[in-house]
């Protein structure tokens, strides 16, 4: 029986000894994470002091990149006011050369002057004989498209004269109310009653 009490102790005492040995073990692993706590930390110091260093040497090259535009930009400007004052000097040169055109112009039209009011009265003339011409045309016209009065009473008879229409023909009005006119071969054309 003892020997059943010493293997039922045994178990017993070696329970102090893997409690020690659990918390050695533990007590490592507690002091590994730490210290890997404190390995990430002093990282991220450091990547933000790298980061610092680096934004401060692109802040520096951008300022010498800003200067070199800068330089770029004011070189620029003076080549443009350069050319600007070219184009200006241009053109005043087309803006003189305008004038002088204008100036010209204006020296032909004063001589030309009264050869143009010679023309205009010339033309005036010649729409005045064309005018005539036709007026005479149609003189004639109006003559041949009636007869002569005698002629013309001895056609209408007893038929009433109504008056004239838009050509100068003397129209008539027939027994049944009907419009004419006597033409040129002595015969009777009546008339549309719009037409009158």
């Amino acid at each position: 029986m003892e020997e059943k009490l010493n293997a039922a102790k045994r178990p017993l005492l070696a329970l102090p000894y893997l409690l020690t040995l659990m918390l050695l073990v533990l007590g490592l692993f507690v002091t590994d994470t730490h210290a890997q706590a404190k390995e990430k930390k002093e990282k991220t110091e450091k990547k933000k002091k790298d980061d610092t260093k680096t934004t401060k040497k692109k802040d520096k090259n951008d300022e010498a990149k800003g200067n070199k535009v800068a330089k770029a930009e004011k070189k620029k400007d003076k080549d443009d006011d350069k050319t600007t004052k070219k184009k200006k000097v241009e053109k005043a040169d087309k803006m003189e050369a305008k004038a002088d055109k204008k100036r010209q112009k204006a020296e032909e039209v004063a001589v030309t002057k009264p050869e143009k009011a010679e023309r205009k009265r010339e033309k005036a003339e010649k729409k005045e004989e064309k005018a005539e011409k036709i007026e005479a045309k149609e003189k004639k016209q109006d003559r041949v498209t009636q007869v002569n009065r005698s002629t013309q009473k001895q056609i209408a008879g007893d038929d009433k004269n109504t008056g004239k229409d838009d050509k100068g023909r003397t129209i008539y009005e027939g027994p049944r109310g009907g419009r004419y006119y006597i033409n040129a071969n002595g015969n009777k054309t009546y008339v549309s009653p719009d037409k009158n």
